[in-house]
This record gives C-alpha cells, sequence and structure tokens, in this order.
C-alpha cells in the first residue's frame, strides 16, 4: 500500500506542477494583447457612434433613424450580456465577456445621453435659427414684427438699443429677463413694442434692470431668434408685466439674443457642437484605457500567489511517501 502510493507521488506533484488553467494560484500568466486591444477599441467605438448620432444633423433631419441606430447598439449589447453569462456558467477560466458587457452598456448610455445633451445645447438652436431668414436694416420704430415673423438672424439701424428703463421679470426657479428695443429712445409709431431683448438670470428682481448679453452695446446691433418654446412662455409672462406695469403695448413679441454680431455667434454653435464632440470622443477614449488597464492588472495577479491548498498536498504526498504520515494528518483533520 505504502509502494503504490510512493509510486503515485510523481504523478500527484505533476497533477499540481502543470495546471491546465493558467488563472491558477502559483502559476504567472501573459496577457494576450488582442482582447486588450478589443476592450479599448469597442467600448470607445461604441461612445463614439452614440455620440456622434445624437449630436449632429441626423439627429435633427431624421431622429427616428438616429434613435433606431442607437437602440441597435443596446441590442447588440444584449448579446454580448448573454455570451457574458454563458461563459460565467460554463468556462471555469476569467473571461473577458464580462468586462465587455460593462464597458460597452456604460459606453452606450454615457454616450447617448452626452450627445443630446451636446444636440439641445447647440446643434438644435444652430439648426432651427438656419432655417428662418436674416433680416437685416430694422428699425424698432417702424418695422412691425407680423411683417418679420420668420426671421432668425436681425441686424437693427445704428441708433436702435435697449430701453432698460422699461424693462421686466419673470420668476419661475429661475429668472426671465425682458427688455424693448427701441429706436433713439422713442416709442414705435405703431404704439406696439415688438422686439424685446431677453435673458436669464441678469436682471433685478426689484426694480427695472437689464444686463444681458451684449446690453452694452453701441451703435449697430442684432439679435439671434430665441426658438426655445419653453423659455417663450415665460418670456410672454415677462411681456405681459411690463406692459400692465408700464401701460404699453406687446401683443405680438419677437424675443431675441442681443448680440452685436449674430451670425458669428451663431456659427460659434456649430464649431462648439464639434470641440464638445472631440473632447468627450478624447476623455471616452482615456476612460476605456484607464479601466481596461485596471481589469488587466486585475487578471495578471490572479497567477502570482502561490496556492496554499497545492503546498498542503505537497507536503501531505511527501509525507505518504516516507512512511504514511500523511495518512494519520488527514486522519486527524477529519476525525478518523
Amino acid at each position: 500500500m505504502e509502494q503504490s502510493l510512493s509510486e503515485d507521488v510523481p504523478l500527484l506533484k505533476a497533477r499540481f506542477a502543470f495546471q491546465r488553467s493558467v488563472f491558477v494560484p502559483g502559476a504567472r500568466i501573459r496577457m494576450n494583447v488582442v482582447p486588450m486591444f478589443l476592450n479599448v477599441v469597442i467600448p470607445w467605438g461604441v461612445f463614439v457612434f452614440c455620440c456622434g448620432m445624437t449630436s449632429f444633423w441626423v439627429m435633427y433631419t431624421r431622429p427616428a433613424l438616429a434613435y433606431l441606430a442607437v437602440g441597435a447598439v443596446f441590442v447588440l449589447w444584449f448579446f454580448v450580456a448573454a455570451a457574458a453569462l454563458w461563459a460565467r456558467r460554463t468556462v471555469t477560466d476569467p473571461t473577458w465577456f464580462t468586462y465587455t458587457a460593462l464597458m460597452v452598456l456604460a459606453m452606450a448610455i454615457a454616450g447617448t445621453q452626452m450627445g443630446l445633451g451636446n444636440y439641445k445645447s447647440y446643434s438644435k438652436p444652430y439648426f432651427d435659427v438656419n432655417q428662418l431668414k436674416v433680416v437685416s436694416g430694422i428699425d424698432a420704430s417702424t418695422v412691425q414684427a407680423k411683417t418679420v415673423m420668420d426671421g432668425g438672424l436681425f441686424n437693427f439701424k445704428y441708433g436702435n438699443h435697449l430701453d432698460i428703463q422699461k424693462s421686466w421679470h419673470f420668476r419661475w426657479q429661475t429668472t426671465y429677463c425682458v427688455a424693448p428695443i427701441v429706436t433713439n429712445d422713442t416709442a414705435p409709431l405703431s404704439q406696439e413694442y415688438d422686439f424685446w431683448a431677453v435673458g436669464k438670470e441678469c436682471c433685478s428682481t426689484g426694480a427695472a434692470d437689464y444686463h444681458c448679453g451684449a446690453w452694452r452695446t453701441q451703435g449697430t446691433a442684432g439679435g439671434i431668434r430665441v426658438v426655445n418654446e419653453g423659455d417663450l412662455y415665460y418670456y410672454k409672462l415677462a411681456v405681459q408685466q411690463a406692459e400692465s406695469l408700464y401701460g404699453i403695448s406687446a401683443p405680438t413679441p419677437i424675443f431675441l439674443s442681443w448680440s452685436p454680431a449674430p451670425w458669428l455667434e451663431v456659427e460659434s454653435w456649430n464649431q462648439q457642437v464639434f470641440k464638445n464632440y472631440l473632447f468627450m470622443s478624447v476623455m471616452a477614449l482615456v476612460i476605456c484605457i484607464f479601466t481596461m488597464t485596471l481589469a488587466s492588472c486585475s487578471f495578471a495577479f490572479l497567477g502570482r500567489r502561490r496556492s496554499a491548498y497545492a503546498a498542503e498536498c505537497f507536503n501531505d504526498v511527501e509525507g505518504v511517501g516516507r512512511g504514511g504520515a500523511g495518512v494519520v494528518s488527514y486522519g486527524n483533520q477529519y476525525g478518523a
């Protein structure tokens, strides 16, 4: 019996010395660079795609197509998640599937949300304004709003300015400020104040006060049409309060963001969309590289510790070969 166990000692030692899996304690491993590279490129590509689809022209002209493309990414993610779940149940070694599934989901959500934020802040206002006309030579004292209702960019003649003394506001979660645009401090010939400069959180709530945008601009200036429906509602309420307070009339107000160079300001929105997109893409790449590095280190350290079970079994096997001491050890351990 002892001779048979002694003969098995080399076989047991070989069994522990040559494990089939590289992810076992005591076995140092080399990481495969191919899955590491793919786990940087794939999540980053998902972010770039989702952010791009929800940031630019496609989102404005073909929103259904943009959402369909983003939805297809989430459908593909379900297959990756299913593969990760299958690997965790059937493969004993750690795999990259779980990491890939988590990163693809995180990058898809982040890319979609950041792209929509970029679109709502810059792309949509830019495209909305560019769908309207450029109106030049406006004189607030003679031109009526009903003749330029399709204007997006307004260039006023010299002498047109803001009448701060008739400015007012409306307060709801934020302060919506309005001030009429007049010519040489005179009321319009029609007695209707049709053009109003607007802004947020740039006026006093206790008196006539307005310091929004380029309110100090002297000489020729212009305005950018405000097209946000949510903001327009509160600006109209502010104008209604100004009408009641100053005894003026403004039946069809046009709300403008006062600017010395409206066309250049609108073009800067388009440039800002691309700048934000490039910045977010670079940051996403940095995050993907950083998280992949952490995951690689975690995988690599799985094989750097020596197995306590293997060491115990080696000692017991050697004891068996010297005359049965190992049998006594196991018997004492399990109460035999």
